[in-house]
């Protein structure tokens, strides 16, 4: 193995999972250095990403007491197998423990989770390597106004983009402001008129852009809410409009939470803990096309169990399973195909919050 050429070494080792990465670095001085390298973590993240034949997602589960990550490919990790499952759910150590587990707003792109904390400074987290980084306030103050969040990767530098958006009420504006991770400074991309009510906390990354539903108002008189989508493009550093599935009219319509399914955004209806509403998975097949929008899933809350009805899907796997959340209690996994149910087991008798990440050796200083 020593006598490889440096690139066939690079090649295989590339295809193993993060942890074990770590774990070869006390081969010797060589794999250390190697591993190490900014070429080496760049390709194998590269390749984590865009691997569909190995799964590199895990689930990320923090409660009040503990933190955990889940490998839901892993039989191991649901009810009923008695196998070990220790690398299956893996608990870590709490770099949030200042925060209480309400208080955590908590989002991800790849390898990073970050967590906003009360005092709008941002800790950003590869879980894999356990490496922190703390990210201090943006640069305009949100004191006539909220903020909201998301975390990108602009492929065409390779870099990770913390992007906060702030929202002033008095002048019906938006300001962006981004923070490139090797750069290290916040600087002013966009400001923007826009009515905007209500909006999403964290955004969700795909497709290359960051997204949030927000909830407009186009009349003064309060009345005429219209939900939509509002898209943060993370190269080029600008927004735009993305309508859902039926226009999002009206103020009830429902709409939820957005995500990644495969590689398309999907928006998720209903499932909100209101008696008798079901949940829909809507996904836009073809970007920024509203015609493309198709149903793809519809679930009924009554039957998975859950007291509140409140249904949340993690993330989807490559084949036709969708792990769901029940009301931040039990995660579960559903076979759109044959309608069967696994449960995971249990990691802790608390309200839990989740994040889907990446295992890659990414730091958070990019």
């Amino acid at each position: 193995m020593f006598d490889l050429p440096r690139d066939i070494l690079i090649n295989i080792l590339s295809r193993l999972p993060a942890k074990s990465l770590g774990q070869f670095k006390s081969v010797s001085k060589y794999w250390l250095s190697l591993i190490s390298s900014k070429e080496f973590i760049k390709f194998h993240h590269r390749r984590a990403l865009f691997d569909t034949n190995t799964n590199h997602s895990r689930v990320f589960v923090i409660s009040t007491h503990s933190l955990h990550s889940i490998n839901y490919e892993s039989p191991s990790c649901y009810e009923g197998v008695d196998d070990d499952y220790s690398r299956a759910i893996i608990s870590l150590t709490d770099p949030f423990e200042k925060e209480s587990v309400i208080e955590k707003k908590l989002g991800s792109c790849y390898g990073l989770i970050f967590s906003v904390c009360f005092d709008d400074c941002i800790l950003l987290w590869n879980p894999t390597t356990g490496k922190t980084r703390v990210i201090p306030d943006p640069l305009t103050p949100s004191s006539n106004g909220t903020r909201f969040y998301g975390l990108g990767y602009d492929f065409s530098i390779d870099d990770y983009k913390m992007v906060s958006v702030s929202r002033t009420i008095s002048s019906n504006s938006i300001s962006c402001q981004v923070f490139n991770l090797k750069i290290g400074s916040w600087r002013t991309v966009q400001t923007a008129h826009m009515s905007i009510n209500d909006h999403d906390m964290i955004g969700s990354f795909t497709n290359d852009a960051i997204h949030w539903i927000v909830r407009h108002r186009p009349h003064d008189d309060g009345f005429n809410k219209r939900e939509a989508i509002i898209s943060f493009n993370i190269k080029d550093e600008v927004f735009m409009d993305i309508v859902l599935p039926n226009g999002g009219e009206n103020e009830q319509s429902g709409f939820r939470c957005l995500g990644d399914l495969k590689g398309c955004l999907y928006a998720v209806y209903g499932g909100g803990g209101d008696d008798g509403v079901d949940m829909e998975v809507w996904v836009m097949k073809e970007y920024g096309i509203e015609s493309s929008w198709s149903k793809v899933i519809k679930l009924e809350w009554i039957r998975f169990g859950c007291d509140y009805g409140i249904m949340t899907p993690v993330c989807f796997t490559h084949e036709d399973d969708v792990v769901i959340d029940l009301d931040s209690w039990d995660l579960v996994r559903f076979n759109v195909k044959d309608n069967t149910i696994k449960r995971f087991k249990k990691c802790s008798n608390d309200w839990n919050l989740w994040v889907v990440y990446t295992e890659t050796l990414v730091s958070p200083y990019g």
